[in-house]
């Protein structure tokens, strides 16, 4: 009876284990799919670019691609817009003048253009039908929900900055001032950062105060940020709390090469860079991941560019081959959430708590606060990881 009693015990345990591997198999697949999604590319045959290549661009929420087109002497310049991921397009607007900058609200119904080497920007509130130029601030970024401008001026080395609420069209608020750089991040929340070589300047508050941290940054000058300047991507490495510790990217660069664009989604996990030979700039690398470095796909293109939607799901990318300009479109199939962060050298991502209030929040705009749970959890690699005792069974996945 003892026998059979401890048969049975065994079967039991035995048919547990089974069944919870099942569950942890089927609860983990959706996971490991994210984690294996890779770009799809849609090579574009449409566009109408005959010219030389300015600067390309989606909107931050990637319904709209952005491709600036150059030509003549004295320097003239065309922007193309394409609403349905570069079947057709459509030119919104043409000026003789090179524009040195482009900034877009979410959708890209809003738009600025920045003028190189003079003191004013053309602006659009309608998705580019109409235009109207702006004399009254060198440089300006609009929010991602379109809310508010930032703009710059500078004056002994000293760059202030000011605010509009009425897309410049009036008056602007003189707001604080920094030694680094005018702003180049603009979240809607009230977090703008400046960069210049290795130095950064944060402010919280639209601009009126603002703290400045020498040498935090690599002195490439390529730092992407996202996630209210929370997340730093540099190429060589990752940072998810603003600078204050970083882990390596892993990312595969050649030896000979460098980086030269970056660019990392708001939550942390896909990541893009351009990296270029040192010694023939025409020689050059895609890098993606979309599992926060863990893993990379590299292609050869030569000489590519690339732009990435704030949501990192979707990628405009032009490179050359045989001579001519060649444009896709790279997007990701719609997958499960997975804890950001958690890419980099496979680092332990902490449990994280409700945030508080962000100081200088505007009145009646969400703060985007994490509900409290009361329950934490742990992760690594972004899957959260279950091990089972069962006498000397314990069950792992290896990530």
């Amino acid at each position: 009876m003892l026998y059979k009693n401890k048969k049975n015990v065994l079967r039991g345990v035995v048919a547990f284990v089974f069944m919870l591997t099942l569950s942890l198999s089927t609860a983990l697949s959706p996971l490991a799919k994210a984690e294996e999604a890779r770009y799809t590319w849609k090579t574009l045959t449409s566009v109408p670019v005959t010219n030389d290549l300015g600067n390309i661009y989606t909107s931050p929420d990637g319904s709209k691609l952005f491709i600036f087109e150059e030509y003549g002497s004295p320097m003239s310049t065309n922007l193309w817009m394409s609403a349905d991921d570069g079947a057709t397009w459509r030119k919104i607007w043409s000026e003789q003048t090179t524009i040195e900058y482009a900034s877009f609200s979410t959708d890209g119904s809003k738009i600025v253009l920045e003028d190189s080497g003079s003191s004013h920007f053309y602006r659009s509130t309608d998705g580019g039908q109409s235009w109207v130029a702006n004399y009254s601030m060198a440089a300006a970024i609009f929010s991602p929900d379109g809310s508010f401008l930032v703009g710059c001026s500078v004056s002994g080395g000293a760059y202030t900055t000011y605010i509009s609420t009425n897309d410049g069209r009036h008056n602007w608020t003189q707001k604080g001032t920094n030694n680094v750089s005018c702003p180049e991040y603009v979240s809607n929340n009230g977090t703008l950062i400046a960069q210049s070589g290795g130095d950064m300047a944060k402010s919280t508050d639209y601009g009126q105060t603002w703290t400045e941290t020498p040498g935090v940054l690599n002195m490439s000058g390529i730092s992407s940020f996202s996630n209210n300047g929370n997340n730093i991507f540099e190429g060589d490495r990752i940072s998810l709390d603003g600078g204050n510790h970083w882990t390596p990217s892993n990312a595969p660069i050649p030896a000979g090469y460098t980086f030269y664009q970056t660019g990392i989604s708001d939550d942390g996990k896909k990541l893009v860079t351009t990296v270029k030979s040192t010694s023939n700039i025409r020689e050059a690398k895609l890098l993606t991941s979309v599992d926060g470095g863990r893993t990379w796909d590299s292609e050869d293109l030569s000489s590519n560019y690339v732009a990435m939607s704030n949501d990192g799901s979707k990628l405009l990318n032009v490179y050359i081959e045989n001579g001519r300009f060649v444009y896709r479109v790279g997007t990701l199939p719609t997958s499960q959430p997975v804890t950001p962060g958690s890419g980099a050298g496979g680092a332990v991502a902490p449990s994280t708590a409700s945030t508080s209030a962000t100081p200088g929040q505007k009145p009646g705009k969400a703060s985007g606060r994490l509900a409290e749970t009361g329950a934490s959890t742990w992760t690594i690699g972004g899957l959260a990881v279950v091990a089972v005792a069962a006498g000397a069974l314990v069950l792992r996945k290896r990530l």
